[in-house]
């Protein structure tokens, strides 16, 4: 719950199989976008909402939920001793914090987001379990994913400028 006070472990003392809260940078092979912008990051999370009448199509138009999209192609987090692997499971991702994000969709200005999205180079807290890479994963490190509540928790501890 307040995983933010739970002391982090150094990536090189992390153990296959543990469940662990490390601390570190976000290296990154692949940026993934934003979807419906030109926004690249690491992971994020998206609110698209449009301006609309409500379920039952009576009453004045207003912003309404349409849809929630994750997304997370996976990254490294790095901290002085080592690096480890996150996976890339958008279905698991529980992003807490993160940069925020908003704007318009389309050229009607009906539809809006609000996102959070972690960026190269970001420090993060993440938390999950540490496991062997299987087929498809890069060699050479530990895999993070998700914890026994089915999830990657990551808080952002703080931002990179100019990224």
């Amino acid at each position: 719950m307040f995983f933010n006070f739970i002391p982090s472990k150094k990536i090189s003392d992390v153990g296959a199989g543990s469940k662990v809260v490390i601390k570190g940078r976000v290296v990154i092979d692949k940026e993934v976008m934003l979807p419906g912008t030109n926004l690249k990051c690491a992971a994020f999370w998206m609110l698209k909402e449009e301006w609309k009448r409500p379920l039952r199509g009576k009453g004045r138009k207003m912003w309404t939920p349409v849809d929630v999209v994750q997304g997370c192609p996976g990254f490294y987090i790095e901290d002085e001793s080592g690096k480890i692997w996150v996976e890339h499971n958008d279905n698991a991702l529980d992003l807490r914090t993160g940069r925020d994000e908003m704007g318009q969709l389309g050229k009607k200005e009906t539809s809006r987001f609000t996102a959070r999205v972690i960026k190269n180079g970001d420090v993060v807290k993440i938390r999950g379990t540490a496991t062997a890479p299987k087929a498809r994963e890069p060699e050479g490190s530990l895999v993070l994913r998700p914890d026994s509540k089915g999830s990657i928790t990551i808080i952002l501890k703080k931002k990179v400028k100019n990224k």
